[in-house]
């Protein structure tokens, strides 16, 4: 088959768990003899020459066609992360170019759900990872804009003015403004509309996979009755984490955060935690301690930590080091404050043998069983996470009764993926 995955940006700029994902989803159907094309946004949008622009960029054999476009053609922000019309016949060109038997999209944001309904009127099979929930939430981890946890947009999309765009407060969605302006009222009305045509383009696939359990059951309580949705777990592709002998724990006890510090991976309550407790223990942090987006948090949890030798500050690594940063410590700690699915840094300290204490959120909470390979905290309490870092700190043998095993590898997840595709036709 020719597949087309469709993602809204990805290596070598960005690599977080749905590039991750979607690389490992596409060497595996290459693996087995499928044609493979990535169409990704590309990372630098805000340049103003040429407006729209395909480049093919590859990678490692896998052919990788850009998509760069001016914000400016759409200054409504709003829209602009759901909807962009004129990004359509764009779109139309990649397909005729690479002629996919299928189209998979693995995120879309930037880019737009509308092109879903591209791919669906040249009477292509499509399907949709669901990744997060961009689909629902504007902010796409349904936390609030004070942090809290939120179910869905309430009242129809009102409850996220206040939310996610608070300068909307009071303004009319029903006045007359060309939609594609940064007027409020088209923006407004834009934030008004954007569940039901989030829903409503999302409905156009032929198969819609969720990677845990509680994922799909968020979107299936907003609306989404489809009958080809199903749960389909991430998987590691073969060899990814080879584990290195260790010998765990060992004293003091090694802790390890491995990630993107943002606000709602909450490594500053791994921080609090730590530094609220006398146990014997080392926490090494590895994640970019300088990143534009979340620069103000970061240096804010880096400040916490000052004065506290046990804290070290290690940066970034590359897949090469994995199986030595693995090694290195005896439990993952995974304090996420939003509704995690299934963190690929999980599923590579399984892999490597290492057992995780984990926030009680979301798909964590599929995967992390208490006593078998981890341990569970309630999600946003220090006090509960310093007490589950106490307890292992303080019990060695709690480790001899653990059975941490690999969890399914990419073969797997991609045999549903491959069964979907080819249920829709003779592939």
């Amino acid at each position: 088959m020719r597949l087309l995955y469709v993602i809204h940006q990805f290596f070598p700029d960005c690599h977080s768990g749905t590039e991750q994902h979607c690389l490992a989803a596409a060497r595996e159907a290459q693996r087995r003899g499928h044609e493979v094309t990535v169409l990704s946004l590309h990372w630098d949008h805000d340049r103003t020459w040429p407006p729209i622009k395909l480049f093919d960029q590859p990678i490692e054999g896998l052919r990788v066609i850009r998509l760069n476009h001016w914000r400016g053609i759409n200054p409504n922000d709003v829209l602009r992360d759901y909807e962009n019309l004129h990004l359509e016949g764009w779109f139309q060109r990649v397909l005729d170019d690479v002629r996919p038997d299928v189209v998979h999209s693995f995120h879309l944001r930037q880019l737009g759900s509308n092109l879903l309904g591209v791919a669906k009127r040249n009477g292509l099979r499509v399907a949709v990872t669901l990744t997060d929930f961009w689909f629902l939430c504007p902010r796409f981890t349904l936390l609030r804009g004070d942090g809290a946890l939120c179910d869905g947009p309430p009242d129809e999309g009102r409850g996220c003015v206040d939310c996610n765009h608070p300068e909307l407060r009071g303004k009319d969605a029903s006045a007359d403004a060309w939609p594609l302006t940064d007027a409020p009222p088209a923006r407004l009305r834009a934030l008004l509309q954007r569940k039901s045509t989030q829903l409503r383009n999302l409905a156009l696939a032929d198969r819609v996979f969720a990677p845990s359990r509680f994922l799909a059951d968020m979107f299936r309580k907003n609306g989404l009755d489809h009958p080809g949705f199903e749960t389909v777990p991430y998987g590691l592709e073969p060899g990814r984490v080879q584990p290195l002998p260790a010998t765990r724990p060992r004293a003091p006890l090694r802790l390890g955060f491995c990630g993107v510090l943002s606000p709602w991976k909450a490594p500053h309550l791994l921080v609090e935690a730590v530094r609220s407790s006398a146990a014997k223990v080392q926490l090494t942090v590895h994640g970019r301690v300088a990143e534009p987006m979340f620069q103000q948090y970061i240096d804010g949890v880096v400040a916490a930590a000052a004065g506290d030798p046990r804290i070290t500050f290690a940066g970034p690594y590359g897949e090469q080091d994995t199986p030595r940063v693995f090694a290195d410590m005896d439990v993952l700690v995974v304090p996420s404050t939003w509704y995690e699915n299934t963190p690929f840094v999980v599923l590579e300290a399984f892999a490597a043998g290492v057992p995780v204490i984990a926030s009680d959120l979301g798909g964590l909470s599929e995967v992390v069983e208490p006593d078998r390979n981890g341990l569970l905290f309630a999600a946003g309490d220090a006090a509960a996470l310093r007490a589950a870092i106490e307890r292992v700190a303080g019990d060695p043998a709690w480790f001899a009764d653990l059975d941490v095993r690999p969890g399914g590898g990419i073969a797997e997840c991609f045999d549903r993926y491959e069964a979907g595709y080819t249920a829709l036709g003779d592939g």
